[in-house]
């Protein structure tokens, strides 16, 4: 999905976007964590009940920054901008997109607004996929699902006001109506600003005597999913080619990106730093992914053989996968319930696709459930 409060519904909508042209500044600031020297980890927090920010990495070297993905809103980018500029006056030289989710791209307008001459760097496929795949796959959302959304939120806001008493819920059921509309109107209203950059399998660019690689090995989980290496820190910056908890394989290419994971492990990183939630130290979420796309693929390929459908292979092969998820989820009864659905079950039915021929770069529909 995208986003605009323009759309929001009639005389409704002029008091509504004032609402959310102030909301930016009601917002907390975005975390900074330095995960080593220069290396810093920016998380915003999430929008309402709708939406979320990728994780945002700045890398500081003498002579200017690299900033790897640029947020899902220009707000947000904007404010990791401001910490930034707290943080050091070296100029933003480069901005990597690592895929083309919305959440990790949309506020490059940000970037190329305070920094002309910075050069937008992101896979060719990535490029193409923004250019109009992208942007055609958020459409029915922006336009339609995310409005009807937030008129039922209105509806129940107005319903809890007219009730005596209000409902306890009532505060924060405004906030997150408020913080919906916000989203909303980032995404209508974002300019879409296209990589000027583009590579194949491998870029190799200098901030003074630092070296940062931004390497691309395989169709994973877009077409052109590119990720950093820093050589000297032991550093990869995997973008969502490893979400902490769990990661997200809806329209996945399977093959290609358990390849991708073993050759990120072969680098021998002592800190990986994922697409969604906190820097990981050791590589025990990424051998845990590795094992659960090895057991899909081999006892999807056998159940396919059996002639079970994607859903009765789940099924069948979900018990002999606890032990991995317990080792990813911790037994979170909510983890659990996302990592037999957009894990398991998107990878799964990737699984299949992929054995009956070959995968386009297309963007795969969710499979129903």
């Amino acid at each position: 999905m995208r986003t605009a409060i323009g759309i929001v519904f009639g005389a409704a909508a002029i008091a509504g976007a004032l609402t959310v042209r102030s909301w930016a500044q009601d917002r907390p600031a975005p975390t900074t964590a330095e995960v080593s020297p220069g290396v810093f980890l920016f998380t915003t927090r999430p929008y309402g009940d709708v939406g979320l920010d990728g994780n945002s990495i700045a890398i500081v070297g003498r002579g200017g920054v690299l900033v790897f993905d640029t947020n899902g809103t220009p707000a947000a980018a904007d404010a990791v901008i401001t910490k930034i500029q707290q943080l050091t006056t070296e100029p933003v030289r480069y901005v990597v997109n690592s895929h083309w989710h919305w959440d990790h791209w949309y506020g490059t307008e940000a970037y190329t607004k305070r920094f002309p001459d910075v050069r937008v760097v992101a896979h060719e496929k990535t490029r193409a996929m923004m250019m109009g795949p992208a942007i055609e796959f958020n459409r029915p959302g922006l336009e339609r699902q995310l409005p009807q959304y937030i008129q039922s939120l209105e509806r129940r806001v107005k319903a809890s006001e007219a009730a005596t008493p209000a409902p306890s819920g009532l505060p924060a059921l405004r906030q997150t109506l408020e913080e919906d509309r916000f989203f909303l109107s980032q995404k209508t209203n974002a300019r879409h600003v296209f990589p000027n950059v583009t590579f194949d399998d491998r870029l190799t660019v200098f901030l003074g005597d630092r070296e940062v690689q931004i390497l691309h090995y395989d169709r994973a989980v877009t077409p052109g999913d590119a990720f950093l290496y820093l050589p000297a820190e032991k550093i990869v910056v995997t973008g969502d080619l490893l979400v902490n908890p769990i990661s997200y394989a809806l329209s996945c290419y399977p093959t290609g990106w358990l390849h991708t994971l073993e050759k990120i492990d072969a680098l021998n990183a002592d800190v990986l730093i994922p697409g969604h939630g906190e820097p990981l130290r050791d590589k025990k979420l990424l051998h845990a992914t590795i094992g659960v796309f090895r057991e899909l693929l081999r006892q999807g390929k056998d159940a396919k053989a059996k002639g079970l459908d994607p859903d009765q292979a789940r099924e069948a092969i979900l018990p002999s996968l606890r032990n991995l998820m317990i080792s990813i989820t911790g037994d979170n009864a909510a983890l659990n319930d996302a990592f037999r659905v957009q894990l398991v079950d998107w990878y799964l039915h990737r699984v299949y696709d992929e054995l009956n021929g070959p995968l386009s770069d297309d963007i795969a529909a969710i499979p129903a459930r």
